[in-house]
């Protein structure tokens, strides 16, 4: 599973402000687009070994949602793992939080994709 795999099903959430690892940021390494968005990353990839050589791959990818409200975050964060259902994504680990760098509430979820 790449990032390839997950970006087409997501793309359109959060007004189309869905990024992997990081979103764009100005001159002044701020972020250069307004709220919400998701930025989502591989944490660990995985794979079982099994006698005749490697098996399948298990891929923790986290999808981190900033918006302005919680209930915000968390709307978003359920219409990205709602997207996500045909990988059939496992262990969903979900984290709500806030950032105060950016100001915005943030809704973490973490899922297991096995290939």
């Amino acid at each position: 599973m790449t990032e390839t795999d997950i970006h087409p099903l997501i793309a359109g959430i959060a007004n189309g402000n869905v990024y992997p690892y990081i979103i764009p940021l100005n001159s002044e390494g701020e972020p250069a687009i307004s709220p919400p968005w998701v930025v989502f990353s591989f944490v660990s990839q995985s794979s079982a070994d099994v006698l005749c050589g490697p098996a399948e791959t298990a891929s923790s990818v986290q999808f981190d949602v900033y918006a302005a409200s919680i209930a915000a975050a968390r709307n978003i964060c359920g219409e990205v793992i709602a997207a996500l259902s045909p990988l059939a994504p496992g262990n969903q680990m979900l984290t709500p939080g806030y950032d105060p760098d950016t100001g915005l509430y943030r809704a973490t979820a973490e899922l297991q994709f096995i290939d």
